[in-house]
């Protein structure tokens, strides 16, 4: 049985999730010519390596920006999130892959089901050591984990989720926060993964002006070859069920 903490979340996501700003949050950034440029390179990152006939657990899909995109690269998607009325927009957008309504902290499959689990901006909503427990076990053995998630190290991240006026204002459920590399490094480690990469990228901000892209992209990648890289936005995560 969930704890109670985990019951409330769930419930808060829930309420959250039937909310237009619920909506607005899932598509907001991404439609953005940096927002896009952001968008493929999870996408990529999601997708590399992996077989088309992988099959691929998706969580916390909310409206099907990532899945109609996951469509296009595998065959055999299932993908869950805990608001019927994202889902229901997710399906519309993508028809392809199974849709289930489902607390992402424990996915009712089958063991050793899955070669991937997959999410954007998902874990950070979770109690996410719990979660990826869940995740482990539905992997098959050389599973892998892939998620990108906001870097609380990153000075927006950090005070959008500290100060309840701005948490508010950026239309964020009530328990979200975010974590740093070293905290997730080490929730995998206890997990029981291996082969753990966690990488901070990423300082194109999905605001910026179309004629400004060139120039800060080119800043972006002399940044992300320096310390500075570890307040980027956003943090890329993979691990491997060994």
């Amino acid at each position: 049985m969930l704890n109670i903490d985990i019951e409330n979340r769930v419930a808060a996501e829930v309420l959250h999730g039937a909310t237009d700003v619920a909506v607005q949050q899932a598509e907001s950034g991404w439609s953005s010519a940096a927002g896009k440029i952001r968008r493929q390179k999870r996408i990529a990152f999601l997708g590399r390596g992996l077989d088309a006939s992988a099959k691929i657990l998706e969580v916390g899909c909310g409206t099907g920006l990532q899945t109609c995109e996951l469509a296009q690269k595998f065959h055999d998607i299932v993908a869950i999130d805990i608001s019927p009325q994202l889902l229901a927009i997710a399906e519309r957008r993508a028809p392809g892959p199974r849709y289930e309504v489902m607390d992402a902290h424990h996915p009712t499959f089958s063991p050793c089901t899955f070669d991937a689990v997959l999410g954007v901006s998902i874990l950070h909503h979770l109690e996410w050591e719990t979660a990826l427990q869940s995740y482990y076990d539905l992997l098959k053995p050389g599973g892998r984990v892939r998620f990108s998630e906001p870097n609380l190290l990153n000075p927006q991240i950090f005070l959008q989720k500290n100060i309840p006026i701005l948490k508010r204002w950026a239309g964020d459920s009530p328990d979200e926060y975010a974590f740093t590399k070293w905290q997730i490094e080490g929730s995998l480690k206890r997990v029981g993964f291996r082969s753990i990469i966690v990488t901070p990228i990423e300082f194109l901000h999905p605001a910026t002006p179309p004629r400004l892209i060139p120039l800060l992209s080119s800043l972006e990648r002399v940044l992300e070859n320096t310390p500075i890289r570890h307040i980027g936005g956003s943090l890329l995560i993979e691990a491997v069920k060994e």
